[in-house]
């Protein structure tokens, strides 16, 4: 993961996890590890859990509440994604705003003397 922080950076993330609790203890490291990466998890995460949701051990068998879950999760993930996006921008394309607010296209040229 922290070779694409740069990548990942000011985007939204969401999680779908498995496990006996539904994987929420690697969830809650994960979100740890993605904000410092500075990523925005997204609402509550698809939890599956191996001892409920799968016949016979080995076969899925999602339920409602999970695609209740991932369409929400989904939704939400659009939407912080579509929010983040101008802080994604290259700096050449937000506008130069001086000392006093002034929007200017070209940036304020500085004199340095030594």
């Amino acid at each position: 993961m922290d070779h694409l922080c740069t990548e990942w950076t000011d985007k939204a993330v969401g999680f779908v996890s498995y496990g006996v609790s539904g994987g929420a203890r690697a969830v809650a490291q994960l979100r740890v590890v993605c904000s410092t990466l500075g990523m925005a998890d997204v609402s509550r995460p698809v939890e599956i859990s191996v001892l409920a949701d799968f016949e016979n051990h080995t076969t899925f068998t999602p339920r409602d509440r999970h695609t209740t879950a991932l369409n929400t999760l989904l939704d939400q993930l659009i939407a912080w994604s579509t929010a983040l996006a101008p802080l994604r921008r290259p700096a050449t394309d937000t506008p130069h705003i001086n000392s006093e607010g002034i929007n200017h296209d070209e940036p304020e040229r500085l004199s340095v003397t030594r």
